[in-house]
Parts: C-alpha cells; sequence; structure tokens
C-alpha cells in the first residue's frame, strides 16, 4: 500500500457495520468493524456485495488493461461509494485496485482467479 505522508488524514467513515480509512494522497485504503481490523474481501463484500456488473472496459489510466464495472443497484447502496475518495485508484486489498465517480464502481485485477470470482453469476 502507499506512503503516510504528513498532511494526509485518514479518518475512518462508518456505512453500517463497516468503517474505511482511504486516503486519495497516499492511497492507504484500511477496513475496520467494531472489533478492529477487517478482511478486505469481507468489508467489499458487505459494501458492494449487492452491486451490478455492466462489463468490461478498457482501462485508459488503470493499474490494469481492462476493469469491471459495476452500478449500485438503488440509490441508498450508491451511497457506499462515498466512503472512498473520488476518481483514484486505491488498493484495497492485493492485487485488486478501486475506483469510482460517484455513480459506477470500477474493480481492477490482474489475478484471473479474482477475474472470476468477481464475475460470477453475471
Amino acid at each position: 500500500m502507499g506512503k503516510t505522508f504528513r498532511w494526509c488524514d485518514h479518518k475512518p467513515v462508518w456505512v453500517g457495520r463497516v468503517a474505511v480509512s482511504a486516503c486519495a494522497d497516499c492511497g492507504k485504503v484500511d477496513w475496520l468493524s467494531d472489533s478492529g481490523a477487517i478482511d478486505h474481501a469481507e468489508a467489499m463484500a458487505y459494501l458492494f456485495g449487492s452491486y451490478d456488473l455492466i462489463g468490461h472496459l478498457d482501462a485508459l489510466s488503470g493499474p490494469t488493461s481492462t476493469v469491471l464495472a459495476y452500478v449500485p443497484p438503488n440509490q441508498k447502496k450508491r451511497k457506499n461509494l462515498d466512503a472512498l475518495p473520488k476518481q483514484v485508484w486505491l488498493e484495497v486489498g492485493p492485487r485488486l485496485w478501486l475506483s469510482h465517480d460517484g455513480e459506477v464502481l470500477l474493480l481492477a485485477t490482474d489475478h484471473q482467479l479474482l477475474i472470476e470470482n468477481l464475475t460470477r453469476g453475471a
């Protein structure tokens, strides 16, 4: 993950039972619960597991050559994106990057098994 800069402000944002602390300046992302740090996969599933895959896109400036694009099923779930900074790629787990524009969630990975898991059922 990224290097912490002295001007970074890493305050957790709570969304239900999960908190995310994400910094656009250094790229650091921490996933938390009431009991402390939690696995990125568990946190991502909680926040974005109900999002619908709308397709694969060629990445113009992403960490991989293609990205997976998802949309929330409703306005309430769209608000989960607000916990993360917009229009910046964050490494949210090993070989997994996330970005969004406030409406569409983009996930990028170069790991084939992870791609298969992220597209299962779509």
